[in-house]
């Protein structure tokens, strides 16, 4: 509908370097493409692109490093007075630059999760009005887990697991997850780590978890 009703402007595109998987990609396209629109793409590997973008540009117009003749007045081939090239980013810029050490840290444990499937850690609280605590990180810089808290009130098949923290996608690439629910019932409490959504990837997890009661100092070590 786009292409048949919505005008535009473009004269040519190339596409220049392309792999073989862009190729494989371009050829699905192509399928859902206007004839027009398809005239005015043209696609290359390594070779035969520069002369096809002397035959519509100028070569005083082209950038030498594109098989032109034009430079910068210093001479660059790479014209960076009027282009601006794509450069690797700084890390002081980076969202995620901080260093994942959780997995050092005291009383941590590790867990992978297998993609298509998930892992359980249950925690006993023993007396009513103590805090539950964890923490956990993601190895993976690009990679999340479903996370939740169920609770039972007695260790019977036919006791309904309650859900106290939602279900959710956690990702910690800008640090480990931590977090407390009060627990106004003594029974056991369930840190569900969900990679059932996953078909290739499994993940691991560094994550510790303690109980706090009222009564506890400020000193309580992990377990």
């Amino acid at each position: 509908m786009f292409q048949d009703n919505y005008p535009e402007r473009m004269k040519r595109i190339y596409h220049i370097n392309a792999s073989i998987y862009h190729n494989v990609l371009m050829s699905v396209v192509k399928t859902v493409m206007a004839t027009p629109l398809l005239q005015k793409i043209q696609c290359f590997g390594q070779a035969g692109w520069k002369e096809a973008l002397l035959e519509d540009i100028d070569a005083d117009v082209l950038p030498a490093f594109l098989g032109g003749n034009r430079t910068d007045p210093d001479g660059n081939r790479l014209c960076k007075t009027f282009i601006t090239h794509g450069e690797k980013i700084p890390e002081e810029y980076y969202l995620c630059n901080y260093e994942k050490t959780l997995s050092q840290a005291p009383g941590v444990q590790t867990l992978t999760i297998a993609r298509r499937s998930k892992e359980e850690v249950s925690v006993e609280v023993r007396e009513p009005g103590s805090h539950l605590e964890w923490e956990f990180e993601l190895k993976e810089w690009d990679k999340d887990i479903k996370f939740a808290v169920l609770f039972t009130e007695n260790s019977s098949e036919e006791s309904k697991a309650v859900e106290m923290v939602q279900k959710r996608r956690v990702d910690t690439c800008y640090g480990p997850e931590k977090a407390s629910i009060h627990c106004q019932k003594k029974g056991t409490y369930v840190l569900l780590f969900d990679n059932t959504y996953s078909w290739m990837h499994p993940k691991e997890v560094a994550f510790r978890v303690r109980v706090r009661s009222s009564a506890d100092d400020g000193n309580l070590e992990w377990t």
